[in-house]
């Protein structure tokens, strides 16, 4: 299933202006990537280095996420996230995870996750809808991701929910209902080991039913204090991508995460989650525009480009996207003062 195709304006305000967590980079890579092969084959084409990796504030971009699941399927084929499933459980989750699993109440807990469920994942906007008998939570896809993107994100986003309604309930959530908006793939014999045998392809829209008199369950796990601080650093989250010099940075490594085209301002403003407008002014704020931002990654491609010897002039110009060797010439009398 792809996505139909919606205004930017809908996209800035699915995405809510919030960071993709770094947190899922890392523990795929550290699952997966067992040997220095592997690793390499993992991290190739992401833009994430060796110490954005270490940085425990650094966030990534929703693109580097996405070059990560497409190296992974490359690697171990679509079903790799099923793999090892025991991973997705709520502390694999963050901020959502605990504040989750602490809310005082299943409803808590549903409603915490669609209010921040894209603080992880911001290719879905969630909403709860309540009924008498039946409640659900449909998660939207925000973004024009391929299936064999999604659905890996989506089974792991599944298997996080039903292990934290299986704390509150303090038993398999039996009568839960996952729903996939997609065919049925050759792994779901494994999926259904994950969530339990209610599982439906071909659906809808990708959603979890489940009983809504579970809403008024209290969790024995409720804890006031760590709810707070939870929730605080889920809200934290939206700052940290509005400070100016926060937004530079996650231009720059979205620049350098696309080594064979360039990427116009728009599409880097809803890759990062805000209008055009905003992402200018944000720019401005940090003292640079996207444009000048555009040319320095453009000048290190192009110097090494030069420097490796393997393309002609013209050709080092189409792979950078002149439209012409002699624009290409200019820009580099401009850079090389040659």
């Amino acid at each position: 299933m792809r996505l139909s195709r919606c205004s930017l304006g809908q996209m800035v305000q699915a995405l809510e202006q919030l960071p993709m967590s770094l947190g899922y980079f890392r523990l795929l890579l550290r699952c997966f990537g067992d040997t220095p092969e592997r690793r390499a084959a993992i991290l190739v084409g992401t833009g994430v280095t060796e110490e954005i990796l270490r940085d425990p504030a650094a966030d990534i971009s929703l693109f580097e996420q996405v070059r990560q699941v497409e190296n992974l399927c490359a690697l171990f084929g679509d079903g790799w996230a099923l793999r090892a499933p025991e991973l997705w459980n709520p502390s694999a989750h963050g901020p959502l995870g605990v504040a989750g699993v602490a809310a005082p109440d299943v409803a808590a807990m549903m409603e915490l996750i669609a209010s921040f469920g894209f603080v992880r994942a911001p290719f879905y906007r969630i909403s709860l809808r309540r009924g008498p008998r039946w409640s659900q939570l449909d998660y939207e896809l925000t973004v024009d991701l391929e299936e064999r993107v999604w659905r890996p994100m989506m089974e792991i986003a599944f298997i996080g929910v039903r292990t934290g309604v299986a704390m509150m309930l303090a038993a398999p959530p039996a009568q839960a209902r996952f729903s996939f908006a997609c065919a049925e793939p050759d792994h779901a014999l494994q999926v259904r080991a994950a969530l339990g045998e209610d599982v439906v392809y071909g659906a809808e829209r990708n959603a979890i039913r489940f009983p809504t008199e579970w809403l008024a369950l209290q969790s024995p796990f409720a804890d006031a204090t760590l709810y707070s601080v939870a929730v605080n650093e889920l809200q934290a989250a939206r700052a940290r991508l509005t400070a100016p010099d926060g937004m530079r940075s996650r231009v720059e490594r979205l620049l350098k995460s696309l080594p064979a085209r360039r990427l116009t301002a728009g599409e880097v403003a809803r890759l990062t989650g805000v209008s055009r407008r905003t992402l200018v002014r944000r720019l401005s704020e940090a003292g640079t525009a996207y444009r000048q931002l555009v040319e320095a990654e453009l000048r290190v491609r192009a110097e090494r480009l030069l420097r490796d010897g393997d393309l002609s002039h013209a050709q080092i110009a189409e792979t950078l996207g002149y439209t012409d060797a002699s624009s290409f010439s200019r820009a580099c009398r401009r850079w090389f003062r040659s």
